[in-house]
């Protein structure tokens, strides 16, 4: 089988930062009809390559950057590419994704996958320039912000180059750091803390390699399908001119906007916040990313003290606003500065200032124990004072910069409302407003997220009453197996608002020729690709105990709002979500699920 007429390049790179060994290897050709790319190949590399119990931070933690069949082509959304690792800040399985330009500057490089082992001595760069590839000193780089890396490289290297880059938080092994191409982020989970941790600052990279698919003629075909699918969906049309920030006033409507630390489910000043008032107000010009049809991002006019972002996206929106009880825009944008700038995830940041908030509120935590900074619900000043001591490292900023649940172990009485799920602070959804959302927050193999399926039908659309828990684990098993899909083809989510998997499935069997007789095949294909997730975190110890929620949901009923009452029944979805995946009462798949997935035979071969 020839993979490079079927949308692949064929070749893996391999560098080991210790000894700067540079190999590559070919991809594992009679295993990717099984993996398909993307999360597929990260998820398998990182389960058969490394060892268990291997420490994230230590050396032989694997950092993989990965691409998929589509990656590159003309397909929409063609530049998305991701990073499979294990976190520091779960312990878990962990995988993100990012737009941008880098992606299919990887794969025009010729590279299909970039796994990093080994760690430097001093700071180091790689740069991939097609077939030559070097490492770099980088010590002249090591403290800058993600803006001025990003600018001394191109600098240095030209236009036509793409990098990928960390800030100080990385460096200093941070948990809430993310790596950075320019204004695009791999932003949960600490993935930059283990790029920190391998001295690596930077991976430049250029490329002119054609990508050549299977059956042009077909996919040509299937290419006119989805673009009219993306084209024509009213979903994709408010991305455009709201962003992802359309949804924030009807999430507000729903009840299931987490509002001061997820006490509430709305926010008196939605309005103040919403994607229409960005529009109107903050907001000069849109962008998209490589291949992309829909343009969700925004950049912003410059404040008074110049800051300028692109963005802020609904979920930065919700962890620096109403989280916090902070609607002001302008302050949003400051805080969202920092972020990006500093290269830290909006999300894990929002969770800890909304949560400190609350131990203040509460009495739990005092000014002094926070250099002097008094968190009062809505105190923008204060806001910023405490995440631009995360992004600087200073003081208090040391140790709130490591997440939620470390903050949680400092200041025990606060765990009860620490609003994470293995770890992984909580995105823009109350689970208490939305049953089939908690249930994916508790199962998701990375912690708390909203991108592994979360059936978020059931707020938009109508595909379900959200306060319900009758057949949310069929639903939640259904968009995760979709979801695995997506990310192992590497399109990004956001044509899938117009586009459905059978759209996907004959892009990518026209790109790589694969025997995938219907759209069904591809979510198998999802379902095996979520199971070996969950197969690496149910060796490193992860088990049902792992898959719950903080006592704010499943024991303190919601006080007001649609939702007002309500609880997270999780039990009873948990065994109905691991009877229909085959998995044991303990949330372990079953050597018969396996068998049936491929999984066996792939896992014996490897």
């Amino acid at each position: 089988m020839d993979l490079t007429q079927r949308a692949y390049c064929d070749r893996i790179l391999r560098v080991d930062l210790t000894s700067g060994q540079i190999t590559t290897t070919p991809l594992p050709a009679e295993m990717m009809p099984l993996l398909l790319g993307g999360k597929g190949l990260g998820a398998w590399l990182l389960y058969t390559e490394q060892a268990p119990g291997t420490d994230p931070l230590s050396p032989a933690n694997r950092l993989i950057f990965h691409n998929g069949p589509l990656t590159g082509t003309t397909a929409p959304t063609a530049g998305r590419f991701g990073v499979t690792t294990r976190s520091p800040a779960t312990g878990t399985y962990f995988d993100a994704y990012c737009g941008g330009y880098w992606g299919q500057m990887l794969k025009y490089a010729g590279y299909d996958a970039l796994v990093i082992t080994g760690a430097a001595d001093s700071p180091l760069m790689l740069v991939i320039d097609n077939d030559e590839v070097a490492l770099r000193p980088a010590d002249h780089l090591w403290g800058t912000t993600i803006t001025e890396a990003s600018e001394r490289l191109r600098a240095d290297f030209g236009h036509d180059w793409q990098s990928l880059v960390i800030g100080p938080p990385g460096e200093q092994l941070r948990n809430v750091a993310g790596i950075f191409n320019e204004s695009r982020a791999l932003a949960r989970g600490g993935v930059g803390a283990v790029m920190g941790s391998k001295r690596l600052k930077a991976i430049v990279a250029r490329g002119n390699r054609p990508v050549h698919v299977h059956d042009k003629e077909k996919y040509e075909r299937a290419l006119q399908l989805a673009y009219r699918a993306v084209r024509m969906s009213s979903k994709t049309t408010l991305m455009t001119r709201e962003g992802t920030a359309n949804i924030l006033e009807i999430v507000d409507v729903m009840g299931a906007l987490p509002t001061r630390n997820f006490q509430e489910g709305q926010f008196d000043e939605a309005d103040e916040v919403s994607g229409a008032a960005f529009r109107a107000h903050n907001w000069k010009k849109d962008y998209a990313c490589f291949g992309c049809p829909i343009g969700c991002g925004k950049w912003t006019i410059p404040l008074d003290d110049g800051k300028v972002i692109e963005g802020p996206e609904y979920e930065t929106i919700f962890a620096l606003g109403p989280n916090c009880a902070i609607g002001s825009r302008e302050t949003i944008i400051r805080l969202n500065w920092w972020c990006d700038e500093y290269g830290m995830d909006t999300i894990s940041v929002g969770g800890v200032i909304g949560f400190v908030m609350e131990l203040y509120q509460r009495g739990q935590i005092t000014a002094a124990e926070l250099d002097g900074i008094a968190p009062v619900w809505g105190d923008g000043v204060a806001a910023e004072a405490l995440v631009e001591k995360m992004a600087r490292g200073e003081g208090c900023g040391v140790w709130l910069a490591q997440g939620v649940a470390a903050i949680a172990e400092r200041y025990p009485q606060g765990k009860p409302f620490a609003m994470h799920a293995k770890k992984l602070e909580m995105p823009a959804y109350h689970p208490s407003a939305a049953k089939g959302t908690a249930l994916a927050y508790a199962i998701s193999e990375r912690g708390a997220c909203h991108l592994r399926g979360a059936p978020l039908g059931e707020l938009f659309g109508g595909a379900a009453d959200p306060l319900i828990i009758e057949g949310k684990p069929q639903l939640f098993r259904d968009t995760q197996a979709d979801t695995a899909a997506w990310d192992s083809a590497c399109l990004c989510l956001f044509p899938g608002y117009g586009m459905t998997l059978k759209e996907l499935w004959q892009l990518v069997a026209a790109a790589t020729g694969f025997d995938y007789p219907t759209a069904a095949d591809l979510q198998l294909l999802g379902e095996r690709v979520s199971t070996l997730a969950r197969l690496f975190n149910a060796r490193e110890g992860f088990a049902r105990a792992h898959d719950t929620l903080p006592a704010r949901n499943l024991s303190q009923p919601m006080a007001s709002g649609p939702a007002a009452g309500h609880v997270v029944e999780l039990e009873p979805m948990l065994d109905e979500y691991y009877r229909i995946m085959g998995w044991d009462s303990d949330g372990v798949p079953t050597p018969e699920r396996l068998r049936r997935l491929g999984l066996a035979a792939l896992l014996e071969t490897a």
